[in-house]
């Protein structure tokens, strides 16, 4: 495939949105008009109606994305933050066969001292001003209150580069001010397009094609999105005080100390959906940027997400302690007519790692030993009736710290691994503790009825189905291996919902 620029192969941008439900977009059939730009890129590439991420949170499922594997094979989770070194990323495997790599995150999680910036040229957090290496005091917060297995930093910092710690802390404390109290700033996203205006001219100048991993933190929680998209999806009728007062606090409802009830969950909803109009914007501004400077004809784009989130279904807030499509079903949309064509929708069952087996073939990458790695299908071929599986494989935040923090709490029924097995219309969720479930996804897509009891059989060829994956392929047995961090990130983990 040449495109207009003479290369033989694509650019690719993946455009990773945190935190977005698929059915909170107009173009998987959102009812509130949230995602017009998206919609458009949408209308001009494929998309997949059925995507099923392989964790429900951010540090495994984007582990599943870099390197086309499961959690339990790549072993990423709250305990275990590094990435089973016997295992290559993408953007590794992309730059030892020319091209140039780019990333920007703007969740702490995904950052240098997670090794996350493994295989980028250049790397850089939305969040810091002045980008210094050894430094995300929100997780070294979080270190210092659960066993991370990171380890605090012992090397002392020259006068620059405490001085930029210094730059950021001011910067971040400024931005979440007014971007709460005023909402005149955003949680990152015109900083991830600011990175990429400032690498465009060496995107068109380069022979080499560009790789680029575009995180959005947009709508992750606390949804406060800017000026007047904050309220876009609200009620006249709710005042500003009363978006004020809104419990957002996830753990304060999960332990009772905040009830909420339907009311309140209708104002979360707007506010969330605020947060995908905004972002939805930004995302605009980033498609335009790449077709004015020649680029988007010649570039494979997938927008995707991580996880989706909770918004008092099940009980629930935030994206923890269930397997349910709630957190699993993501949008992904190709945007590369020559290997996609244009305004294609895919009913098959895919996942979000199997963007990783796609972008290889994209890129011609055959013969490769990471191949050998891969536990997931390109999307070129024909998704077929795949079962698709999905982990998780230990609480978080861990209950012992949410019972710490509040006396009485003890959530025993969140004290559990979780596993799913499922299929076009049936879906099955293996917990630790017995208490499996069995879903008809057709006749009740909010999982709403429990038919564990009613269709034992259906549930135990679903958990067959589920051992003999299991039983597939080598786990990860990495041994505990610690980062280099000194005082930095778990306020600001706290302050996006990650209790510590």
């Amino acid at each position: 495939m040449t495109g207009r620029s003479g290369r033989s192969r694509p650019n690719i941008i993946i455009i990773l949105i945190d935190t977005l439900r698929a059915d909170h977009l107009s173009c998987y059939g959102h009812s509130r008009r949230t995602s017009p730009h998206i919609d458009a890129l949408a209308e001009r590439g494929c998309v997949f109606e059925k995507v099923v991420s392989p964790a429900p949170w951010t540090p495994p499922s984007h582990a599943s994305l870099f390197t086309g594997t499961y959690p339990s094979r790549h072993g990423v989770d709250r305990s275990h933050l590094i990435l089973d070194p016997s295992l290559t990323p993408l953007p590794e495997v992309l730059k030892r066969h020319g091209y140039r790599t780019y990333g920007v995150s703007s969740n702490y999680w995904l950052s240098r001292e997670t090794r996350f910036d493994r295989g980028f040229d250049e790397f850089v957090h939305s969040w810091q001003l002045v980008q210094t290496h050894g430094t995300n005091k929100p997780l070294q917060r979080q270190q210092l209150r659960q066993d991370l297995h990171l380890a605090s930093t012992a090397e002392a910092r020259g006068v620059k580069a405490k001085l930029g710690d210094f730059v950021n802390e001011q910067f971040e404390r400024a931005r979440q001010q007014l971007r709460r109290s005023h909402h005149l700033c955003d949680d990152g996203a015109r900083r991830v397009n600011a990175f990429v205006h400032r690498w465009l001219s060496q995107w068109r100048r380069d022979e080499a094609p560009f790789f680029a991993f575009l995180h959005f933190m947009e709508p992750h929680i606390r949804y406060a999105a800017p000026r007047q998209y904050h309220r876009m999806h609200l009620p006249r009728s709710v005042s500003d005080d009363r978006v004020q007062r809104l419990n957002q606090d996830p753990w304060k409802y999960l332990t009772g100390s905040a009830p909420m009830g339907g009311e309140e969950f209708e104002i979360l909803r707007g506010l969330y959906d605020g947060e995908v109009s905004y972002v939805d914007y930004q995302i605009g501004q980033l498609t335009g940027m790449l077709e004015s400077a020649g680029l988007l004809d010649d570039t494979a784009i997938f927008l995707t997400s991580d996880h989706g989130e909770n918004l008092g279904e099940h009980g629930l807030m935030d994206h923890c302690y269930c397997l349910y499509d709630t957190l699993l079903r993501v949008p992904l949309i190709a945007h590369y007519p020559t290997a996609f064509g244009r305004g294609r929708r895919v009913a098959g069952q895919v996942q979000t790692h199997d963007l990783f087996p796609t972008i290889l073939e994209l890129a011609g990458i055959g013969d490769d030993p990471v191949w050998s790695q891969v536990q997931s299908r390109s999307l070129l071929g024909d998704p077929g009736n795949r079962i698709a599986f999905a982990e998780y494989l230990e609480p978080q935040p861990p209950l012992p710290v949410l019972r710490q923090r509040y006396p009485g709490f003890e959530g025993k029924e969140f004290d559990r691994a979780l596993r799913t097995a499922e299929t076009d219309r049936l879906k099955y969720v293996w917990g630790s503790d017995g208490r499996d479930e069995l879903y008809d996804l057709a006749a009740d897509p909010t999982e709403s009825k429990n038919l564990i009891d009613e269709q034992p059989e259906k549930a135990k060829e679903l958990y067959s189905a589920l051992e003999t994956w299991l039983a597939s392929f080598q786990h990860s047995a990495q041994d505990q291996e610690t980062v280099e961090l000194d005082e930095s990130t778990i306020k600001k983990l706290e302050q996006l919902g990650y209790l510590q």
